[in-house]
């Protein structure tokens, strides 16, 4: 049983964080600082004084050295709830020779090392495995035996139907009570009609999202070459055909179809990063999180 525990991608990834570039709010205690203003626990800056503002916050010292009214500003430290959403369709579970993992063990090794990050960040981390339908769900925690149910649930996942992203985001709605951030693993082989829906509401309830792309090699290249017979993964059937007839439609087919969900996504302000199955795990995540990082600083 595997645990998709990887010290190695662990080990290159552990002196970063994983961060919403949103706002957060929440009365518990944890790293991430939102952009509310008040009474905190951290000194953020200096402003001038407008009448009318709370003169409790005014800085009397600077105010003895430079004879001008400053208020003094602080930041909310807040902890982040992540849901981590994870594809369980079929087509999850394929892998082609040039790839060193199918792309759910890809995807799952993906989840476990940022969920490790959110432990160490005392940050609270769930998930929701989903094809159709969701089929397991652990709300957010941020114990050590909590990062091992989620490991356990990983390693028991199994296949199932269709690809249905906004039917999982509609479900977990409910559930969701603070703002946090929406982590989607997926190979997008989903329809697209119906996406915007789930995004909208994901908005509405001010969660920030994150969508992984999950791709093979093959998938992204299309290499085959002679009669070959082509399985659709999610119930979509077979076709015999001459891959050269078929390579330059389905290639602008795939650009057509993500270029949607990323259209989709950034009129939500939602990212969408690529994750190709042939490229090492600790360098793509490592550059994703470390642009991350630099982006909310900035």
């Amino acid at each position: 049983m595997a645990d998709f525990f990887d010290p190695h991608v662990i080990g290159r990834v552990k002196g970063l964080e994983l961060r919403s570039l949103r706002l957060v709010e929440s009365f518990m205690v944890g790293m991430h600082k939102s952009r509310l203003r008040g009474i905190s626990t951290e000194f953020s800056q200096h402003r001038p004084y407008v009448q009318g503002d709370d003169t409790r916050h005014l800085d009397w010292k600077v105010f003895a050295r430079t004879d001008r009214l400053y208020l003094k500003e602080y930041e909310a430290e807040t902890s982040m709830p992540v849901r981590f959403l994870l594809d369980t369709s079929p087509s999850m579970f394929f892998r082609s020779d040039e790839a060193a993992m199918s792309k759910f063990d890809y995807a799952a090794t993906v989840v476990a090392t940022l969920a490790y990050l959110l432990m160490q960040q005392k940050d609270t981390f769930g998930l929701v495995l989903f094809d159709e339908r969701v089929r397991s769900v652990l709300s957010p925690k941020g114990s050590g035996g909590h990062f091992r149910n989620v490991l356990d649930v990983l390693s028991g996942a199994a296949g199932g139907g269709r690809t249905d992203i906004s039917a999982a985001l509609l479900a977990v709605a409910p559930q969701v009570k603070q703002r946090g951030l929406i982590v989607v693993v997926s190979d997008l082989v989903d329809e697209t009609d119906r996406l915007a829906s789930g995004l909208g509401q994901m908005s509405f309830l001010g969660q920030d999202v994150i969508l992984f792309h999950i791709e093979d090699p093959v998938e992204r290249d299309f290499p085959f070459a002679g009669q070959t017979i082509f399985l659709g993964l999610e119930q979509e059937g077979k076709l015999l055909c001459e891959p050269r007839d078929l390579r330059h439609a389905y290639l602008a087919e795939r650009r057509r179809h993500l270029a949607t969900i990323r259209e989709l996504c950034l009129r939500f302000g939602y990212e969408v990063e690529d994750l190709p199955t042939d490229t090492r795990l600790d360098v793509v995540l490592a550059g994703f999180l470390a642009l991350r990082q630099e982006r909310r600083r900035r």
